[in-house]
């Protein structure tokens, strides 16, 4: 028979987690909008709906929540699962359809203004995208073909949502998908010829 602590503590940690889970998308938000250097753990809380002391008790600093934040939005994986010959669609899916694609991409471009910060969205860009994009490419020059994936993709989303320009509005967005989806798959094709 269950004691009379049992549903508490599960009461606690659906809690902590709904807690833990609205401080991250409230960092997220405020991260790809403002950048680290001018978002706060007060402001971050705040949005959460929480005190800001939790903040602190969960991820230990703003540098922590960061890292927390970054490890939660950057993950190419669950993209390398699918079929290979599908992979450009599937990946301008990704790019195009998800409203948040840019978002770790705004969070890395604004943390440049840290040093700290910028050095963990380095470490993340390439041990969650470059390095298993590398691994699954495979040679020939694997790490070079998953440089220039990284590199079409990030000019795309940064000249169609970060720093727009006309010709990429919604009038040419078919054309440039398909662009797109074409350089995609030849880049990841080159290792089969």
């Amino acid at each position: 028979m269950p004691g009379p602590t049992e549903p508490k503590k599960a009461t606690r940690q659906r809690d902590a987690e709904r807690t833990r889970t609205a401080i991250l998308d409230a960092a997220q938000t405020l991260f790809s909008t403002r950048g680290f250097v001018n978002t706060g753990v007060r402001e971050v809380a705040e949005l959460a709906g929480v005190n800001s002391a939790l903040v602190g008790r969960y991820f230990g600093s703003k540098e922590g929540l960061f890292r927390a934040t970054m490890e939660r939005v950057i993950d190419i994986s669950p993209l390398l699962r699918g079929d290979r010959r599908r992979f450009g669609v599937d990946m301008v899916a990704a790019l195009i359809d998800n409203e948040d694609a840019s978002g770790p991409l705004a969070m890395m471009i604004l943390s440049a203004a840290d040093p700290a910060a910028h050095a963990v969205s380095v470490e993340f860009l390439q041990t969650k995208v470059i390095a298993p994009l590398a691994r699954w490419l495979g040679p020939p020059d694997d790490k070079g073909r998953a440089a220039r994936l990284n590199i079409l993709w990030t000019g795309f989303l940064t000249s169609w949502k970060l720093l727009p320009i006309q010709p990429l509005g919604e009038a040419h967005l078919a054309t440039t998908r398909r662009w797109l989806e074409a350089a995609t798959q030849a880049i990841v094709d080159e290792g089969s010829a």
